[in-house]
């Protein structure tokens, strides 16, 4: 028996291996060079799957999902051979720019292929730089798997393994986890073409930090050759924006890692088509590099964006996005979800977490309205933009960052209304991503009609009428549910500049002249070109910190006809900036008015309830009598903590103050000094609870003294409290309560109380301003 045992035994090691072997073999294996890298170049080696086929076409992607735009990645391959087992070259053929055809493909053994840097390629190309390849030799690679790795026909599902030999001293990062990593070398693998095309990497002398995001690993991967950004700066701006995603979904996130990879390019020599690029994984950054403190606030606004991305497209998306046809793309029609959800949500999880505050938001809506309506065609089908976004009607992209977003919000308006505050746009969402997932794509003509049976009637005629279908939002129809005032100013005249493009130079910190494609009249005669640099405005020098404030002066105040003086940097023919002045009549041109959006301070209790459920995170809905003043607030503030012994009313309590609210006290120590103590109105709820479980405590105020400046109001607030109403007292004190007016209401944003003692005695003028029984 132990001989036919030993026997099975080594036949099923055999077996197992023979599997293995198998198993390995059915796969594509790219390796790359690092080291070997020349003239901007590296060359590619792939050890290929079997082909069964005679002839087979190998592909370089033409487009790539989230650019909707050609880029024509074969363009900057060149030299490609195809060998057999014995080395011997097959007939290799290019058929078009992305494509070429093998001949005797069922000898095929290996390709080889050399691929150029794009970054700065003397080609004339349509590539946005923020998925453009880089190669620097000693310095930096960026590999994007779209400019690097190809595919052969009707075998993009098989598993990819990538083989990348480094210097010693790069880090290669990547939202992607290792197969194996050493010194000189990483190995990964995707299970299949489009994970691959998803997963960029940088190579360089690391510059990152990781943040801790819930269960998730987050890594900013900084490459700045000025040394002017830094990872640790940029973690510390990302990761109050994080974790306020992290609670916005629900305290998980679908990932175990995350990568931000952030590329900033010498300002002398980086490409005006700068951006970032969302991954399931990872976002791809590229921008000129500028002082950190200047470009933060700009990259968290677009990190947030792109980090939503882990929900959709990663696990809510079409079979269009599923298996994306690089070659041939056939485009879902929901863009308003992947893009416009996504935008949409980036602004809203600011202010639901107190980043940003109702205005700020509000403003951003209203900015995108105006652009909308005032750029785009209103009228023209969403779905049918979306379908046709890199074609016909690729000049309407940027519209789903608008639009997108607005379709959006009025989702997530009529949600709340139609289910009384029960549901929201992140419940729907959430009920999608557990209907569906990263391995279960939808049909997508058939997510309408899911979404209306997830929700409601009224939702699917929402989408027929304003998404599939021509009808512009009503947006005031939307905006009034929630107590919100939409305005739009008429058209006014404005002094125009002549309809430049601008780009922001970083390194002489001027605005730059990047187009002159669509000059009107006042643009021709100014007679500007492309490369000037704006130094001055009417002799008034332009700043980056005033900018915006001088150029809506130029416009509102300049006279039709009056002279206009630009003073522009211009360079000779010897590369030296020359200072020229460009004059020309002033003309005036009609330009939109201001859009606006404002809270209304007499809106009913159901729209604020509504406008609480959809601005807050955690939305206490308290009774709009508590805080349609300050002596309304402070009344209601006395009366939630005062009472019997029992439970206090904690939501209305908590109600009364901003989010970010302090409550502190001057508190005595055991060696009888003061000292100051702050904390969370939480914190009062935890620590003082349990007292007022088991005992009775009545705080009565005995004076009062407020004053007003706008929005704010400052109250002294003299008490006393006792422990029944016909006890005497036995502490008296004043309370300092600051408050502010916002979103309609009246909110304590911080108080500090302190207690009456021999030497610190309550001004007599302050309890005599007020009697008890004169409090409202």
């Amino acid at each position: 028996m132990r001989s036919i045992a030993i026997f099975l035994s080594t036949v099923l090691i055999c077996i197992l291996n023979l599997c293995a072997a198998q198993a390995q073999e059915i796969a594509y294996r790219y390796a790359v060079d690092l080291t070997r890298a020349k003239n901007d170049q590296l060359e590619i080696t792939l050890k290929a799957p079997p082909v069964k086929q005679r002839t087979i076409t190998f592909f370089m992607p033409k487009i790539i999902p989230g650019t909707y735009a050609v880029s024509d990645y074969g363009m900057f391959v060149s030299a490609l051979k195809a060998f057999d087992k014995k080395g011997k070259q097959l007939p290799v053929q290019q058929t078009s720019v992305n494509s070429w055809q093998i001949s005797k493909a069922d000898k095929l053994v290996s390709l080889t292929y050399t691929v150029d840097d794009i970054t700065d390629t003397g080609l004339d190309n349509n590539v946005f730089m923020m998925a453009a390849s880089n190669i620097e030799e000693g310095k930096n690679f960026v590999i994007q798997p779209s400019a690097f790795f190809g595919y052969f026909e009707g075998m993009k599902q098989l598993p990819f393994e990538v083989s990348i030999t480094k210097p010693q001293s790069f880090y290669g990062s990547t939202g992607l986890s290792p197969l194996s990593t050493s010194a000189d070398k990483d190995v990964y693998r995707t299970k299949n073409y489009d994970l691959l095309i998803d997963a960029p990497f940088m190579y360089n002398v690391p510059d990152t930090t990781f943040v801790k995001v819930g269960n998730t690993d987050v890594l900013i991967s900084v490459y700045a050759p000025g040394k002017k950004v830094t990872s640790a700066y940029l973690a510390k701006q990302f990761e109050k924006m994080l974790q306020a995603q992290k609670r916005y979904l629900g305290n998980t996130l679908p990932v175990n890692k995350y990568a931000f990879i952030l590329y900033f390019a010498d300002p002398k020599q980086a490409n005006p088509r700068q951006g970032a690029l969302e991954h399931n994984q990872s976002s791809f950054y590229y921008f000129s590099e500028a002082p950190q403190e200047i470009l933060a606030p700009h990259l968290i606004d677009i990190a947030a964006h792109e980090f939503f991305h882990i929900i959709t497209p990663l696990t809510i998306h079409s079979k269009e996005i599923a298996d994306f046809n690089f070659n041939e793309p056939v485009l879902s029609q929901h863009l308003w979800l992947y893009e416009g959800v996504t935008e949409y949500a980036s602004d809203h999880v600011q202010v639901r977490s107190n980043l940003n505050s109702a205005d700020e938001f509000l403003a951003k809506l209203a900015e995108k309205i105006k652009i909308s309506q005032g750029k785009y065609n209103d009228t023209l089908p969403f779905t049918t933009l979306s379908k046709e976004s890199a074609g016909k009607w690729a000049a309407e992209y940027q519209n789903v960052y608008e639009k997108g977003a607005l379709i959006a919000a009025m989702l997530d308006i009529r949600l709340i209304e139609l289910s009384e505050g029960a549901l929201d746009l992140q419940d729907l969402m959430l009920t999608l991503s557990n209907t569906y997932g990263m391995d279960r794509p939808f049909e997508d003509d058939q997510l309408f009609t899911q979404i209306e049976a997830l929700t409601y009637p009224e939702i699917g005629d929402f989408f027929r009428k304003h998404v599939a279908g021509n009808q512009p939002i009503p947006y005031q129809e939307y905006f009034d549910k929630v107590g919100i005032v939409l305005k739009k100013e008429p058209n006014r005249k404005a002094a125009t500049l002549g309809n430049i493009g601008l780009i922001f130079n970083q390194e002489k910190l001027l605005l730059e002249v990047n187009n002159t494609d669509k000059l009107n009249e006042f643009g021709k005669e100014m007679g500007y070109r492309k490369g000037d640099l704006l130094v001055s405005l009417q002799g008034n020098q332009l700043l980056p910190n005033t900018l915006n404030e001088q150029l809506s002066e130029y416009n509102k105040n300049t006279k039709e006809g009056s002279t206009v003086a630009v003073k522009v940097l211009r360079k000779s023919h010897s590369g030296d900036y020359q200072e020229v002045v460009l004059t020309a009549p002033a003309l005036l041109i009609d330009v939109h008015g201001p859009t606006s959006l404002t809270i209304n301070p007499d809106a009913t209790a159901q729209q604020r309830k509504y406008r609480a459920v959809w601005l807050e995170q955690n939305p206490v809905l308290i009774s709009p009598d508590d805080v349609k003043s300050a002596e309304a607030v402070v009344k209601t503030l006395y009366e939630v903590i005062s009472g019997p012994a029992g439970p206090r009313d904690w939501d209305r309590f908590n109600g009364l103050f901003k989010p970010d609210a302090l409550m502190a006290a001057m508190v005595p120590l055991q060696d009888g000094k003061l000292a100051f103590k702050a904390f969370k109105p939480n914190e009062y709820k935890e620590m003082n609870g349990p007292y007022f479980s088991n005992n009775g405590f009545f705080e009565e105020e005995i004076g009062r003294e407020i004053k007003y400046f706008g929005e704010m109001a400052h109250v002294w607030s003299a008490y006393h409290f006792k422990p029944a109403p016909d006890a005497n007292p036995e502490q008296r004190g004043i309370n300092s309560i600051q408050l502010v007016y916002d979103q309609g209401r009246w909110w304590i944003s911080n108080i500090l109380w302190n207690a009456e003692r021999k030497d610190n005695p309550i001004p007599e003028t302050l309890i005599s301003t007020k009697k008890p029984d004169t409090m409202p």
